[in-house]
């Protein structure tokens, strides 16, 4: 007997078609999601450094850097997006210790909305460092940072490298180590625990020690890969910005000094007042005291009867310039070792503490001295 042809598939091979589109099915849509969720992350990053570029430009035109946004308001209420105008202090911000945490001021840097949310439709987080907020075009160049980034849970803040901190390089310094960063944009990530949305609300926190240390409003920041330990996860895409980071470009074309020229300036305002103080009084150089010494001395107040300009007498990070005259050498006209110093004039430097390794000193000898009396005909 011949068998009938029989059309079609019979239920075993359907099944295993169905099986094969299957599994092609969920190939592709785990590549598209792949895909979706890499390019969530680069629009995340991307809009971190266009931030970082407003940063500078703000920085260019005001000569600091802007306090954070309120994080609770929302669209259409006052003040949404914009700084909070206590230079200094930010207030109405999360303020904790040295740094001020919020939202960006998208609206003060003059970037959009949009820009200031990740690329999974949360607001950035931007903590800054308080005295960066009241700086000017004097101090700007001292720009420090309170801010710090950890491989892990902190387990040692502002120390040596083995308490984890990543970007430690000079402790002495503590609080304002000059390696510190001094903003931080934290994406909260895929899962934007801790995050605010635009409506000013705040997402559940992290659950994991690592996630909750980008979500607490202190100095302290864990950068590591992507982990999901059930009991850890982490997926925050976190940009530190350094004092160099803002100010490289901004010192390159000239737009503000650097910290040496800065210096460099104030000297000279200060050494140009002593010649003239001198000239004038047809005296010896100032002094603070009856009998100078190697001592640190405020910026002599008689140097005010020449015209000392009040900014030159502070340092870049905000700290009193120290005048030491020297004791020995009273006379000028008749001083015959041109090469000893008459005075210093020493700048605590970032830390802010005389007579440690990260002093700025310029000394004065007794060769400049009569060198500049002679052209005034003394």
């Amino acid at each position: 007997m011949r068998l009938n042809n029989q059309n079609g598939f019979t239920l075993v091979e359907l099944s295993i078609v169905l099986i094969v589109i299957t599994l092609i099915l969920g190939t592709v849509l785990g590549l598209g999601n792949a895909q979706i969720q890499a390019s969530k992350i680069n629009s995340t990053k991307q809009k971190q450094q266009i931030i970082k570029l407003a940063l500078a430009n703000f920085i260019s035109r005001n000569n600091r850097l802007p306090c954070p946004a309120i994080a609770t308001l929302a669209k259409g209420d006052v003040g949404y997006g914009v700084e909070t105008i206590d230079r200094g202090t930010c207030a109405a911000t999360n303020v904790n210790g040295l740094v001020a945490t919020g939202i960006v001021p998208f609206t003060s840097l003059g970037i959009t909305d949009e820009t200031a949310s990740d690329g999974f439709y949360n607001r950035f987080t931007y903590q800054v460092t308080l005295t960066a907020t009241n700086t000017n075009e004097q101090t700007i160049v001292g720009l420090r940072g309170a801010s710090t980034t950890h491989t892990a849970t902190p387990t040692q803040l502002r120390s040596t490298p083995n308490g984890n901190q990543s970007n430690d390089c000079n402790p002495q310094n503590t609080p304002y180590n000059p390696s510190n960063d001094v903003v931080v944009i934290i994406s909260h990530g895929t899962n934007g625990n801790g995050a605010y949305t635009e409506d000013g609300v705040q997402k559940a926190l992290p659950v994991g020690a690592d996630e909750l240390e980008n979500a607490d409003n202190d100095s302290a920041f864990v950068i590591k890969d992507y982990s999901e330990i059930t009991n850890n996860p982490f997926d925050d895409i976190v940009s530190p910005i350094t004092t160099n980071d803002l100010l490289s470009t901004l010192t390159a074309n000239g737009s503000i000094k650097n910290v040496r020229a800065s210096i460099n300036d104030d000297v000279n305002d200060i050494k140009n007042a002593i010649i003239a103080y001198s000239a004038t009084k047809r005296t010896t150089i100032p002094a603070t005291v009856t009998t100078p010494s190697f001592t640190n001395y405020p910026i002599p107040a008689d140097l005010s009867l020449v015209s000392l300009p009040n900014t030159s007498t502070t340092d870049p990070w905000g700290g009193a310039y120290a005048y030491t005259p020297d004791a020995g050498v009273q006379n000028i006209t008749s001083a015959t070792d041109g090469a000893l110093n008459v005075f210093e004039i020493r700048s605590g430097g970032a830390g802010g503490v005389f007579n440690d390794t990260d002093d700025v000193v310029t000394t004065i000898t007794v060769n400049e001295l009569q060198g500049e009396f002679a052209k005034v005909g003394w």
